[in-house]
């Protein structure tokens, strides 16, 4: 029987990974390693005594971490943000000679353990890192995608993600990713130009892209992400790789920028702006007035600038009065441009639906958890023999990927099945 350590394993998308690990991996056992042991135990409490078990771990305690992850057969990385959390993981793994894998997203995360790739193949295990919908899921879309050229000239990657209605038995949570919003929203970040790295201002050049309804058009921003860490070391060659981000509906780009601006600047701790943002998500009305300037004055610069418009500025006020009335959406989007038989091809696939509520619609943490359990099913049957640490593009069959999405979770070849164009 595998062991599978879950590091965070009382988070929101951990939960979804473990469900999804025991549907596809029958012949497994979960440890749901968390620093707050008793919501663990709760969630243990959800399986089997023989299928789940809690267990407390600090993962800046590296004796307590080694001691968790001993004898199992692989790690699952779920707490975040991966710029502070995945290094000592994948320590621990080297140490103990067990296979990792993870949601990274950032991509000082990604820089730093790619950097690590010889140690861990000298090591013996495998380290997959990005296995989420973005990156993850995107990035094997990309190398599906890349497959169909004899060149790659570019790549874009790009998400819309929103606040997750609640569902009943659900916590809100999410720290690690409003931490990752904000910290992506502050400074610079790298994208690829001319085959080169640069840095542009993060969060701040917008593009607008054509999703499915019920999306359609939307504005999403160049913002640093792991893709751009990885991309280029498995696709050579590749000039151009932008990777983009919006928050559905559209006033919440202006909320997380005007909040990383007030971090930025140094008037208030992340912390306290995480903890701000987490009682905004909960409907409640927390106490900073650095941060409510912040935030009003990041959905006025949106307006001002014409990223918003009226009618979206009128639901940002219906919001901080209590009535929320735009229904979050989430999407994705890869296009591919290149070359075959000499012509200049675009290769594209997107999809776009309602986030959560009372349909049953998918969540970010069902779409981000669910490809985690399928990479890590590939990972323990030996469908990737790569050692080292990798990205999925770099190791995972496409087919077989999208094969297992299809048994995990409501999702069909046809969701994100590819559309070609000529270039003129």
């Amino acid at each position: 029987m595998y062991r599978i350590t879950i590091i965070g394993g009382a988070g929101d998308m951990a939960q979804v990974a473990a469900g999804a690990f025991v549907s596809l991996i029958p012949d497994c056992r979960l440890v749901l390693a968390d620093y707050n042991r008793e919501k663990a135990e709760k969630v243990a409490g959800n399986y089997d005594p023989s299928r789940a078990e809690a267990a407390f771990v600090d993962i800046y305690d590296p004796d307590v971490l080694r001691e968790v992850i001993r004898g199992s057969d692989l790690v699952a990385n779920c707490t975040g943000p991966y710029y502070r959390t995945g290094r000592p993981v994948v320590e621990a793994c080297m140490h103990e000679k067990v296979d990792y894998i993870d949601l990274g997203d950032d991509e000082e995360s990604a820089l730093e353990l790619l950097a690590m790739h010889e140690k861990a193949r000298e090591a013996g295990i495998t380290a997959l890192i990005c296995c989420g919908v973005a990156p993850g899921l995107v990035n094997v879309i990309a190398r599906e995608c890349a497959q169909q050229l004899d060149e790659v000239d570019s790549i874009d990657l790009a998400w819309v993600t929103g606040s997750t209605p609640p569902k009943e038995g659900k916590e809100k949570g999410g720290a690690a990713v409003f931490e990752h919003m904000v910290h992506a929203c502050m400074g610079k970040c790298g994208t690829i130009r001319d085959g080169k790295r640069v840095e542009i201002p993060s969060f701040r050049i917008g593009h607008d892209l054509e999703f499915p309804q019920p999306l359609g058009t939307c504005r999403l921003f160049e913002l640093g992400h792991a893709e751009v860490a990885t991309m280029p070391r498995y696709f050579p060659g590749v000039k151009t790789v932008r990777t983009m981000g919006s928050l559905y509906p559209p006033y919440f780009n202006g909320v997380f920028r005007g909040i990383a601006g007030v971090v930025d600047r140094g008037k208030v701790e992340m912390k306290d702006a995480v903890t701000f943002l987490l009682a905004l998500d909960r409907g409640e009305n927390p106490r900073g007035l650095r941060l409510y300037m912040g935030v009003l004055g990041g959905v006025l610069a949106q307006l001002l600038r014409r990223e918003l418009k009226a009618r979206d500025f009128f639901s940002f006020l219906g919001e901080v009065a209590g009535k929320r009335s735009q229904r979050s959406i989430g999407a994705v989007l890869v296009a591919v441009e290149g070359v075959k038989d000499g012509r200049m091809l675009r290769i594209q696939a997107s999809h776009a639906d309602y986030q959560g509520g009372s349909e049953g619609n998918l969540d970010m943490d069902d779409w981000t958890g669910t490809p985690l359990a399928v990479f890590a099913s590939m990972l323990l049957d030996g469908s990737i023999e790569e050692k080292g640490v990798m990205a999925p593009e770099a190791c995972v069959d496409p087919a077989e990927f999208t094969r297992r999405m299809t048994v995990a979770m409501p999702i069909t070849e046809e969701a994100i099945g590819l559309e070609i164009k000529e270039l003129a």
